[in-house]
């Protein structure tokens, strides 16, 4: 016990830390969205603030009345909000779908039965990890074509509704989970979060890995509620299996959950036969997809030039702590995979050494800010004026919605979103003092959900990182803390005015 409460406790200090550092990054960057947003943006925040000022000090009894015949009419509010939500989505679509200049096209174009000889032939050997997802989209599109769609701008509008609604669908299974687990604030609290920074936002309007990561740790949350379930194991392990494959750091929630139940071994019932289940699982998914990535007919793989885990720590030590086009070219020159894995180790003492302890204390804080703080997830930071380049403008539908995420010629994002990403940016801070708050407040809780975020934030520090759209993947575990912090605010306000 004095082990687990010593673990605990360097969990809680090394996480608020982090955290800290977040936040003032956050914070800071609402400076920024000022300065980039417009007058009419910056003067209708500052009608909402003081119009909310003003009813929540003089109207209190008026808005309890208002929630309270919400709560009666929720089932009505509900499909209002769904509607209304789903025809934003689809402007959205419609409006923003469209090409990229980076891996996502890469995969969309081979998926659509053309050619990548002429861009990134051998894109698959390098990061074999997108090899999963390639034959999902492959099979999406097989269907397309089976119905006699051939249209390859279709393809891609149809993938981006099948990202929204897995957006959505998990918005249904977080609250679930976190209704069954912990109570209905916490799951509503934790839904509305959701859909405020990801299903009305841009962030699944290219396909790619980072919103079907966010669905898979949805659903790791749901089987974790369902302790009851006879075979959760076996789930767990099946669906490891597959999040190894979209995105191997998926599973730092798995390992998580193992240092969480190892504190306690003596309450597991026979550990090896849980161990040995699990295992089973995972390769069952695991063993048949390499079988077939070997033999694949999409694709040729050649496993020589997978780059190195190595390679990807020593590019998360140069710049910002992202992509490093020089790293990628070198790497790829080394031939021999063993001198290349040499190469990155030599190149990572090499940085360090340059570093210094005080310098590369100095790098990480800062690219903690870069990991963490960035409301925009990352939108419009991947391959520069090539990030989105949307289909051809036909109507004033898609005009409308490019006004918002796109520059004045519609030639590329306008990462600020024109002023209207500062809202986010609120959101994103609220949400990161609210898991600080709950750390503080709740010292031997959550120990799951505090591992699991502290491991996704160690994994963005030592690995590339560099900007903020790897952390999409891991925002279900930090909503969720987000939302047992805000839901216990202000019980805990009343609870200190009391005293």
């Amino acid at each position: 016990m004095k082990l687990k409460l010593k673990f605990t406790w360097a969990v809680n200090i090394l996480l608020i830390f982090l955290l800290i550092i977040s936040f003032i990054g956050s914070m800071s960057a609402i400076y920024e969205q000022l300065q980039a947003s417009s007058a009419i943006v910056i003067f209708i925040l500052f009608i909402c603030f003081i119009t909310f000022g003003i009813l929540f000090n003089f109207f209190q009894e008026s808005i309890l009345n208002i929630i309270k015949f919400i709560k009666r009419k929720k089932l009505i509010f509900f499909i209002l909000i769904s509607i209304i939500t789903i025809l934003w989505q689809i402007l959205l679509i419609l409006g923003l779908s469209g090409n990229t200049a980076w891996d996502p096209s890469i995969i969309t174009t081979l998926a659509s039965h053309r050619s990548i000889n002429g861009w990134y032939p051998d894109y698959f050997s390098y990061y074999p990890n997108n090899n999963l997802l390639l034959l999902l989209e492959r099979s999406v599109n097989n269907i397309l074509h089976f119905v006699g769609i051939d249209s390859y701008p279709v393809f891609i509008i149809f993938l981006t509704i099948i990202s929204y609604f897995l957006v959505d669908c998990s918005i249904f299974i977080l609250f679930f989970a976190l209704k069954k687990y912990f109570n209905i604030h916490v799951a509503v609290i934790t839904g509305i979060l959701t859909w405020a920074l990801l299903g009305i936002t841009p962030m699944a309007i290219i396909p790619y890995s980072d919103i079907l990561g966010f669905f898979i740790s949805s659903l790791f949350l749901l089987i974790y509620s369902y302790k009851e379930i006879k075979g959760r194991v076996y789930l767990f392990g099946l669906l490891s299996g597959i999040a190894f494959l979209i995105k191997p750091s998926l599973i730092i929630f798995i390992i998580a959950l193992v240092i969480k139940e190892g504190l306690s071994i003596r309450k597991i019932s026979k550990p090896i036969k849980v161990i040995f289940k699990f295992i089973v699982a995972f390769l069952i998914i695991y063993i048949p997809f390499n079988i077939y990535q070997s033999h694949n007919f999409i694709v040729k793989i050649d496993s020589s030039k997978t780059m190195p885990a190595n390679h990807f720590v020593a590019m998360g030590m140069a710049g910002t702590g992202g992509f490093n086009a020089n790293d990628v070219s070198v790497n790829k020159k080394i031939k021999n995979p063993q001198k290349r894995k040499e190469y990155n180790n030599n190149l990572i003492k090499q940085r360090l050494g340059k570093f210094g302890v005080a310098g590369y204390t100095k790098f990480l804080i800062l690219k903690q800010v870069n990991d963490t703080s960035d409301a925009g997830f990352g939108w419009g930071m991947d391959a520069g004026q090539g990030y989105l380049m949307p289909f051809g403008e036909k109507n004033k539908i898609q005009g409308f919605t490019r006004k918002i995420f796109l520059n004045k010629n519609n030639t590329s994002v306008d990462i600020n979103w024109n002023g209207g990403k500062i809202i986010s940016q609120i959101i994103w801070s609220i949400v990161l003092a609210a898991v600080i708050y709950a750390v503080t407040k709740f010292k031997n809780g959550y120990l799951i959900l505090k591992l699991t975020i502290l491991g996704s934030f160690i994994f963005l520090l030592l690995f590339e990182g560099g900007r903020s759209r790897y952390l999409i993947q891991f925002l279900p575990y930090i909503f969720t803390l987000a939302g047992i912090g805000i839901s216990k605010w202000k019980r805990y306000d009343d609870k200190k005015a009391k005293e």
